[in-house]
């Protein structure tokens, strides 16, 4: 019986395949530049204190996001999330990173996304290549979005628990990781193929 030699490639999203952090556009492009900017300045004290390390990235993250969407509804949300991977993520994205991707899915590997960013604004981007995500959700309770993270957020020793939840990875004979932050550092551990911050377009 011929042995299928598999290989895996696992991308970062934000920084890595993209030039920029996708959680701040997508609220860009559902309220404007100035709404961003008049929100980031409401919530400066809380990014301030996660700078200093006084509270969670996912703490954080949790109030940038529910001062924007806090009580819309799932429905309006997911509509967003695919305007914005159609409208504006294509403008976003590295050209020499989804260059790579291409050569992986050639070579026949294969890929994931693990983001920390949410696959409502994700996957429907993701899904015409066809490779799987492992991302951030959303809470909604009655249909309506609660400002809350469910579960935990895909970020630093996250990413590495849901790959191993996820992947059986004793069956690929290499695995390549793609990572920008410090975010990554435990998915990068899992690497026999380490590529930290690769694309530079």
């Amino acid at each position: 019986m011929k042995v299928v030699i598999r290989h895996l490639a696992l991308f970062d999203f934000d920084g890595t395949i993209t030039r920029k952090d996708t959680f701040v556009e997508i609220i860009r492009y559902r309220f404007g530049t100035f709404r961003l900017l008049t929100g980031m300045a409401i919530v400066s004290p809380i990014l301030v204190a996660y700078k200093l390390k006084l509270i969670k990235n996912w703490r954080a993250k949790e109030i940038m996001f529910g001062h924007f969407f806090k009580g819309m509804t799932a429905e309006e949300f997911k509509r967003t999330g695919e305007a914005f991977a159609k409208e504006a993520l294509p403008k976003l994205l590295r050209p020499s990173a989804i260059q790579k991707i291409k050569e992986h899915q050639a070579a026949g590997h294969d890929i994931y996304i693990v983001t920390a960013s949410a696959a409502d604004w994700i996957k429907p981007w993701s899904d015409q290549f066809g490779f799987k995500i492992l991302a951030t959700c959303w809470e909604t309770k009655d249909g309506v979005i609660t400002g809350k993270i469910k579960g935990r957020n895909c970020y630093g020793p996250e990413k590495k628990v849901r790959i191993l939840e996820s992947i059986a990875l004793p069956d690929y004979e290499s695995i390549s990781v793609y990572g920008d932050t410090s975010g990554d550092r435990e998915m990068l551990t899992l690497a026999t193929h380490k590529y930290y911050r690769f694309f530079k377009d």
